[in-house]
């Protein structure tokens, strides 16, 4: 096998740090272009299948007890990352039982440890200039690549460009997810008896999905960050549901949001205490569109020929709610750096052959997730 090229990732979420730190791992040089000026301050939980798990403690060479302090959601306090009470222990969740809820940030902070990331590198224009592509970057210095991997995500600027039929798939469901910190006094006495020692309560109210989870519960009485969300299929004629807003209007929340809240005043706690009128106001909401898309594969091979693959959200995206997004990027950097591994860069469009038919079953499975999730039939309120 010829000596491979630096190989040159764009993005610096899970799927870009797991691939770059991969094949670091395997002694090919790789280096990573991220948009932002500095390292995301992400600041969220996102639940790790068992799977997942065990690749992570493979790629960073760690032990479990490490990686649970480090990365756990509730790990500073001693916690062992469970989703659910009942999901079994901190051992369970790290070898391949049970899924384990992660901190975003602090995950992705163990995965750059020692790799190459050059920051504030926004993406202007991608080209082919013979047997390279000529990367143009914002006020940056021009970039030329032999092999790039996007790892940019649902709104990869490279495939908006590349491949501009391929439009996002937006399904009919009304979502939207707010944050709060909660002082240790609520928390202990309001949340933390339903939490069990888990780090996510759901519930449901006809098709309302209603949720709380755990993003950052920190040592000694510093108090809790959570998260929740308020999801329901579109109804005839609803308001809420704006499929065709722009990204910027995900943080405008309309007053019918509010007013569709306050009928969750009937419930117990904690339900009633997350979604209560007057602190709800005060939080950071999004508004979330549900979305997917799977790229065709023809179009992704003939990328691929000129030494171009997209991975991840890039090139399959599931639905936030009912999807395994991060999970699956991490997936795909691991089983594309032990592909380029074994056979070098020559026919890397075989990688694609090898996940297709995975990536299909993520999507379609998803969706039908969504409906499980909000089925009246699984209503427990």
């Amino acid at each position: 096998m010829r000596p491979l090229p630096t190989i040159h990732i764009i993005g610096g979420g899970i799927g870009g740090l797991t691939l770059a730190r991969c094949l670091k791992n395997k002694g090919i040089q790789a280096i990573l272009f991220e948009k932002s000026p500095s390292p995301a301050r992400h600041h969220y939980g996102i639940s790790l299948q068992p799977r997942t798990c065990e690749a992570l403690l493979k790629v960073l060479g760690m032990d479990e007890s490490t990686f649970c302090q480090r990365v756990a959601v509730d790990g500073l306090n001693g916690g062992r990352g469970l989703v659910y009470p009942e999901s079994g222990t901190r051992s369970d969740a790290l070898k391949g039982r049970v899924p384990f809820r992660a901190h975003r940030g602090r995950l992705e902070g163990v995965l750059r440890e020692s790799l190459d990331i050059q920051w504030g590198h926004v993406l202007g224009d991608i080209e082919s200039r013979g047997a390279e592509l000529a990367l143009s970057f914002k006020e940056k210095d021009e970039v030329r690549s032999t092999f790039l991997v996007d790892t940019s995500g649902v709104h990869s600027p490279i495939r908006k460009a590349l491949l501009p039929d391929a439009q996002l798939n937006i399904l009919p469901y009304v979502v939207f997810r707010g944050t709060r910190h909660i002082d240790h006094t609520t928390f202990k006495k309001i949340y933390e008896p339903r939490f069990e020692g888990g780090n996510v309560l759901e519930t449901r109210k006809g098709d309302v999905l209603l949720q709380i989870s755990i993003n950052d519960r920190g040592k000694g009485e510093v108090g809790v960050d959570i998260s929740y969300i308020y999801s329901h299929p579109a109804h005839q004629d609803d308001q809420l549901h704006r499929p065709v807003r722009e990204l910027q209007q995900a943080a405008d929340i309309s007053e019918l949001f509010f007013a569709e809240t306050s009928k969750l005043q009937e419930l117990e706690n904690p339900i009633k205490d997350a979604f209560d009128g007057d602190k709800i106001r005060g939080d950071r909401i999004l508004h979330w569109l549900m979305r997917d898309i799977l790229i065709p594969l023809d179009d992704l091979k003939s990328l691929a020929e000129r030494g171009l693959l997209l991975i991840g959200d890039a090139a399959h995206a599931a639905p936030i709610l009912g999807g395994e997004g991060g999970n699956s990027a991490l997936a795909d950097a691991v089983d594309l750096a032990e592909w380029i591994e074994s056979w070098g860069l020559e026919d890397v469009g075989g990688f694609y052959e090898k996940r297709y038919g995975e990536w299909e079953l993520e999507v379609k499975e998803s969706e039908e997730r969504l409906v499980e999730m909000h089925s009246v039939s699984r209503s427990s309120l």
